[in-house]
């Protein structure tokens, strides 16, 4: 005897034509724009968190004369009943030297501003400022 086969579609819903909606998740729009200087995404996430919480701040601080010999720059100083140097350390890989290089920068972050009486200089890395909820969390927790 032979059989006559059917087609059966599958149980399994297109998505393209399924009854629920399908939400994409929001993008998010970044400028690479803070206080009119450029900056870099997870500094602006940061500025942003700061913006959020009404935090005062000042972005790309020049330590010295731009251009010259020993010449740097301070991501944030953050003015919150005191002086919050702040540096953001990118993602990605860091060589050996780098800590050292850093230790040395936090120290001459120190003493150029021993007139203000700052706070130590608070470092963070990129991961705690990878997605906007992720670096608004890190701001209510260093500055609550």
């Amino acid at each position: 005897m032979i059989k006559r086969y059917t087609y059966r579609p599958s149980k399994k819903e297109d998505v393209l034509f399924s009854r629920k909606p399908v939400v994409a998740a929001e993008i998010e729009q970044l400028f690479g724009i803070v206080q009119g200087a450029d900056a870099s995404d997870i500094e602006e996430r940061f500025a942003r968190a700061l913006d959020k919480k009404n935090k005062e701040y000042i972005f790309r601080v020049p330590l010295g004369q731009r251009g010259e010999p020993g010449w740097k720059e301070l991501d944030f100083m953050v003015i919150d009943g005191g002086y919050f140097p702040v540096e953001i350390d990118e993602m990605g890989f860091i060589h050996r030297g780098q800590q050292t290089q850093d230790q040395f920068k936090d120290a001459f972050v120190m003493d150029y501003f021993k007139d203000y009486n700052p706070f130590p200089v608070k470092r963070i890395t990129g991961e705690r400022l990878a997605t906007q909820e992720i670096a608004d969390q890190t701001v209510k927790e260093l500055f609550p």
